[in-house]
């Protein structure tokens, strides 16, 4: 090629500009991605359902403590009933620890540590019970006090017995999150002009 040559260069095809998302589809995105996230989490381990309904369980009762306390300080003459309330207090605490320890990260499930949730969870609902009768056999159902602290007792059982359902039909609903789609959906690239590899002569 002469060194007074004129080469004449073609201008590149100017490129579609990016329609950048709105923040509506921002946020959006960001909302499914988050409870993409959670059931990938479930899918993992679906034992956190039921702990999560044992947590409630406990919460509840430490929530109610105060009214407990009250109706038994009242009725102190019945010394079981304290101890009734304090046992169940007692093994909503310790209920968790079995259960972490039942469904150990990465490891299988330890049968020994499962019987002693569903023990400890019978044990708890049994306090409540004997407590719960305790009032309304004896006609103080419409006590002040029982009726201030009835509600999270019924709260408590009602918790407990969903955690166990839930554990129990565990396999059942883990076939079932295994079912769900969480595969991450990426925009495809295409290459939109053919790159020439030939040699130059």
């Amino acid at each position: 090629m002469a060194e007074n040559e004129n080469v004449v260069v073609e201008p590149a095809p100017e490129q579609p500009a990016e329609k950048k998302p709105s923040t509506g589809a921002k946020i959006w995105g960001a909302i499914k991605e988050f409870f993409r996230k959670q059931i990938v989490n479930l899918k993992r381990r679906p034992s956190k359902i039921a702990f999560l309904f044992l947590i409630v369980s406990t919460i509840i009762n430490l929530l109610g403590l105060d009214a407990l306390s009250a109706a038994v300080a009242k009725y102190n003459e019945t010394e079981w009933i304290g101890i009734a309330e304090f046992v169940a207090t007692l093994f909503s605490i310790l209920v968790l620890v079995l259960y972490m320890n039942t469904f150990p990260k990465r490891k299988k499930m330890n049968i020994v540590m499962l019987v002693l949730t569903f023990v400890f969870m019978a044990a708890i609902v049994g306090m409540d019970l004997l407590y719960y009768l305790r009032f309304t056999g004896e006609g103080l159902k419409d006590d002040p006090l029982f009726v201030a602290a009835a509600p999270y007792i019924i709260a408590q059982i009602v918790f407990i017995g969903i955690s166990a359902i839930l554990i129990a039909t565990m396999p059942l609903y883990k076939k079932l999150l295994m079912k769900i789609n969480t595969r991450k959906e990426v925009e495809s690239t295409e290459l939109k002009e053919e790159i020439d590899t030939s040699a130059e002569v």
